[in-house]
């Protein structure tokens, strides 16, 4: 722990009235952890990111050259997306 993170620590115990050992008990009870993503969500967001930017590419090139034939592949690189982002969803 830096000395800046103690007196922080200091600090907040101090305004709770507590020791700083009480205070780290009460915060390690209450804490919400956020788990890290699993290898295979790491993978769905890197797709995701590879999908978003093809089409990305896909919605520049349609605007450009007003191909309104790339409507297809549009679509389908969505779907891909949407299934994606479920998946992420559910965990």
């Amino acid at each position: 722990m830096t000395p800046t993170e103690r007196s922080i620590i200091e600090g907040k115990a101090r305004q709770a009235g507590m020791r700083v050992s009480q205070w780290f008990r009460q915060a390690a009870r209450s804490a919400v952890v956020n788990p890290r993503l699993s290898t295979e969500e790491m993978g769905m967001l890197r797709m995701l990111s590879g999908l978003a930017n093809n089409l990305n590419q896909l919605t520049k090139l349609a605007h450009t050259a007003g191909l309104v034939s790339l409507m297809g592949t549009c679509r389908e690189l969505l779907t891909q997306i949407g299934e994606l982002i479920s998946k992420i969803k559910q965990g």
